[in-house]
């Protein structure tokens, strides 16, 4: 994990001594709950005391405030000019740059539908339709027989036509799709059942005017650069440089790859006199205690001899309002955190490129069959298509996630691993 001290003006250190004062005093739970587990359970932000530190830096006893989970992207990035060092940059940094690439390719762009009729609003033929879940459709074979099928997610089709038929589509008028195979596909857009969840591809005529345009003057944030070009990129900061905290940080950058990582912000407060600020992985192994306020009415452990206790309004209420203090004191100083650069140790550029192969992999898969008849579905949802590759090793700052849709970085997460069983981690693989 990460820690750096914080320095805190007179006036807040004294706020903080107060507030460390009033934690010592909270009637603590005698049991022990694993980090992971009450990450899990319990919404951030919360109060807690370290009790087995196990092989991490922390400190017995130690009390720490776990403000939040975030999610950031992290870019790898190396300067323009020699340097030895790897940064990575999140994408919450505040500055703003300018595209220094002379030919910069830019990514897809999708609008997302869940009306079939929505198809209604192109030309035919439209290419570039992607489904972004299982569809039932009808396979139309050269005998102009239908049968049954599911089109699978993902699946690329063209929109050909539409087809009004007394015999094919009983009188009624549907949609003809067709996929690489050349093989075409009924739509009925009147199916309610049937959600017909799709993407199209912008075209180029369908932008406006400025959106191509890279001179001098055209600025971009780092989220903006990350969902218009392809990377690598090189770019050059022309605001806020002046804020990260890196002897000697570039301001010409040439941006690699890039994942999500999540990380948990915690504050370090045991010693008012030494705060520290902490990013941890969901995966730290060390055990902690709570407030017993917020345990009440939770499954004990019924081998420890102990009265089962009562709600205590009083102690909530203090609770609520000691953390709502920490929140005011840190929240400036969190944001700060996460917005800055850092530069990256072997482990965390390793991950990070990982997790950015894995998902450029996924996107450029090319799938098999685009469909499976309906009485094999079954069957086939059994057998995976396609392998995807784990990572077993996530940094100690935080967990590499990709995004499912790789041309929408701000689309949900998709988690790396087999979550199919259970591993369990002895507490000395986590630091």
């Amino acid at each position: 994990m990460a820690a750096f001290p914080v320095q805190l003006p007179l006036a807040q250190k004294d706020i903080l001594d107060d507030i460390t004062n009033e934690i010592k005093q909270f009637d603590w739970e005698t049991g022990e709950c694993l980090f992971s587990d009450f990450i899990e359970y319990f919404q951030l932000p919360q109060i807690i005391r370290v009790s087995q530190s196990w092989e991490t830096n922390l400190v017995k006893n130690d009390i720490l405030y776990l403000q939040s989970i975030h999610d950031r992207h992290l870019i790898i990035s190396k300067s323009l000019f020699p340097d030895d060092r790897t940064f990575i940059v999140p994408d919450w940094f505040q500055g703003q740059c300018r595209v220094l690439s002379a030919n910069p390719i830019y990514k897809p762009r999708w609008w997302e539908f869940t009306n079939a009729l929505e198809l209604l609003r192109f030309k035919m033929p439209r290419e570039h339709i992607r489904l972004l879940r299982d569809t039932s459709v009808l396979l139309l074979l050269p005998t102009n027989q239908t049968i049954p099928v599911l089109l699978k997610q993902n699946t690329h089709l063209t929109l050909n036509r539409i087809e009004k038929s007394a015999t094919i589509t009983n009188g009624k008028e549907m949609f003809v799709l067709m996929d690489k195979n050349d093989q075409e596909f009924l739509l009925d857009p009147t199916d309610t059942t049937n959600v017909f969840h799709f993407a199209t591809k912008i075209l180029d005529d369908e932008f406006d005017s400025s959106y191509h345009k890279n001179t001098a003057d055209s600025l971009f944030t780092l989220p903006e650069i990350i969902i218009r070009y392809e990377l690598p990129i090189d770019i050059e900061f022309t605001s806020s440089i002046n804020t990260v905290p890196i002897p000697n940080f570039p301001t010409k950058l040439r941006l690699e790859k890039f994942c999500i990582g999540k990380s948990i912000i915690a504050f370090s407060i045991g010693d008012p006199n030494h705060p520290r600020i902490l990013e941890l992985s969901s995966l730290t192994q060390f055990s902690l205690n709570c407030i017993k306020c917020l345990t009440t009415g939770l499954p004990r452990d019924t081998s420890v001899s102990e009265e089962t206790p009562t709600f205590d309004e009083n102690a909530y209420i203090h609770y609520e309002r000691v953390r709502d203090r920490l929140i005011q004191l840190f929240e400036d100083i969190s944001l700060q955190y996460i917005r800055t650069p850092f530069i990256g140790t072997k482990e965390e550029i390793d991950c990070i490129e990982q997790a950015h192969d894995v998902g450029v992999k996924l996107k450029n898969e090319d799938q098999g069959e685009t469909f499976i008849v309906l009485n094999e579905a079954n069957n086939a949802n059994n057998e995976s298509s396609s392998v995807i590759p784990s990572i077993s090793k996530h940094p100690a700052r935080f967990t590499v996630h990709l995004p499912a849709d790789f041309n929408s970085p701000y689309s949900n997460v998709m988690d790396l691993g087999d979550d199919d069983e259970d591993h369990e981690i002895p507490p000395s693989t986590n630091t």
